[in-house]
Formats: structure tokens, C-alpha cells, sequence
């Protein structure tokens, strides 16, 4: 992989990590767009590298406050603070993804990864969120997220490990369900990426040299994290000013149109 190529995919990986609209699949596709060889989930570890370095920076306030309060609801009473989640919270949401990938990940990696399951996974999952989002109600804030909130919210996200779904998707999907207003369901899905993303990098951590050697060397891989890292940080910060004003509708459009071409490609 050449250094432009490898800015192109922290490019995306950055753009569509946050938004709604499934970074796996867009991943997988862009091999074709670029016509090379799919550099294949272990290279896509170190692009996640990139995004969880944009949600450790952009949320920082958060991470120093959940760090210092290990258990649920230990805040001090009358704390002003953007969240209560607690290290349980976010072990209870990571858990299910945690125990799905261990299970499922080689079978994952060698069956979803074709166009067409793509072209139904995103148009599907796309129109599932909207019709969520107009139909739930928006009553809690995150101040208000219990453990089995979180569990829910862990329990989809399992299912994004599917490309075409959406981690941030599905897990907005299940927020909003839950009755969380769209910026804080935002908020739990950008919190709840972290851990889920730093696991998967320790756990392909053993195939480090690897993946070094066959994109000769560490040049793409630095380019392609500092890319994510940019353009990861953009991604929060204009969902988080459009979801106060719209909502999801134009992710679904965007999802079903591109779900039509790869199907009629595959």
C-alpha cells in the first residue's frame, strides 16, 4: 500500500467511524474503488487506532470524569457534569461485542465482507434507525443511563460486527429506543467506541509485524492513523451539531441509495 492510498483510507475510516453509516463497509468497498487488494480487518485495526486517539481527545472532560468515578452514580451530589456514565457502565455496554468478536470473528471475516451482504445490511439497518428515531420518544439524558441501559445498548452493538450494519448506528438505534434524546444517544456511542475499539487492537496486536510487513513498513500505517485521527475529530463535531438540529433521515437515504448500488454490482 502506498502512502496516498493509505491517507485515503483514514480518510474514510475518520469520515464514516461516526457517522451512521457503517466505516466496516465502506472499508470493504473502497478495495474496489481504489481496484486493490482488501488489506483485510487487521489494517483496519490501525485505522480504529486513529479514531480512538479522536474520541480519547475530543472527549477528554468525559474520560477524566469516568476515571475517577469507577462505580455507578458516585458523582458528588449537585456535580454539573455532560455525563454519570461509570467504568461499570462502559464494561456492561463493551461485554457482548467483547464475547461476539472472540466468537465470531474469523467466521465474520471470511463470510460478510461481500458486496451484497452490504447492499442489505445498509439500506436495512439505515431505514431501522430512522424509523426509531421518529417514533421514540426523547425524555432521558445521560445523567438518567442505568447498567441495563448500557446492556442494551452492548447487546446491539454486537451486531454491528456484521459490516453494512454500523457500530455507531446500531448503537444510536438502540439509544434512541431506550428514549435518549439524539445528541446523548450520540454521546453514549462515541463513549461506548473506546473500549470496544481499544480491545480489538490488543487483540491484534499479535499480528503487528505482519500486517507491517505487508504494507512495507510503518509509513501507511502512520498516515493512515493520523488521517482517522484528523477527520475522526471533524466527524464528532459535525454530528454533534447536526443531530441538535435534524435527524437521522439523511443517513437512511444515503445508506439505501449506496445499499442499491453494491447490490446491483454484486
Amino acid at each position: 500500500m502506498d502512502n496516498f492510498a493509505a491517507l485515503i483510507y483514514g480518510l474514510v475510516q475518520g469520515a464514516t467511524e461516526y457517522l451512521p453509516v457503517s466505516s466496516s463497509a465502506h472499508l470493504a468497498i473502497l478495495p474496489h474503488v481504489l481496484g486493490e487488494k482488501d488489506p483485510g480487518l487487521a489494517f483496519d485495526v490501525f485505522l480504529h487506532v486513529g479514531t480512538l486517539l479522536a474520541t480519547a481527545v475530543y472527549f477528554y472532560k468525559d474520560w477524566l470524569l469516568i476515571l475517577k468515578n469507577p462505580l455507578p452514580r458516585t458523582l458528588p451530589a449537585g456535580m454539573d457534569s455532560s455525563t454519570h456514565l461509570s467504568w461499570v457502565h462502559l464494561i456492561v455496554g463493551t461485554l457482548p461485542a467483547v464475547i461476539a468478536g472472540f466468537l465470531l470473528n474469523h467466521w465474520i471475516q471470511d463470510h460478510t465482507r461481500s458486496l451484497w451482504v452490504m447492499g442489505v445490511t445498509l439500506p436495512l439497518f439505515g431505514i431501522i434507525l430512522w424509523w426509531v428515531d421518529r417514533k421514540a420518544p426523547s425524555e432521558k439524558t445521560l445523567k438518567q443511563a442505568t447498567i441495563k441501559d448500557l446492556f442494551v445498548v452492548g447487546c446491539v452493538q454486537a451486531i454491528s460486527l456484521v459490516p453494512g450494519v454500523s457500530r455507531s448506528g446500531s448503537t444510536m438505534t438502540a439509544a434512541r429506543m431506550l428514549g435518549f434524546s439524539r445528541p446523548d444517544s450520540a454521546r453514549i456511542s462515541f463513549l461506548l467506541s473506546l473500549p470496544i475499539t481499544l480491545g480489538a487492537i490488543v487483540y491484534e496486536s499479535r499480528h503487528w509485524n505482519e500486517i507491517v510487513e505487508s504494507l512495507n513498513g510503518w509509513s501507511p500505517i502512520l498516515i493512515g492513523m493520523g488521517s482517522a485521527l484528523l477527520f475522526g475529530a471533524l466527524a464528532i463535531h459535525f454530528l454533534i451539531k447536526l443531530l441538535g438540529r435534524m435527524g437521522f433521515a439523511v443517513f437512511a437515504v444515503y445508506r439505501t441509495v449506496l445499499g442499491m448500488v453494491l447490490l446491483l454490482r454484486g
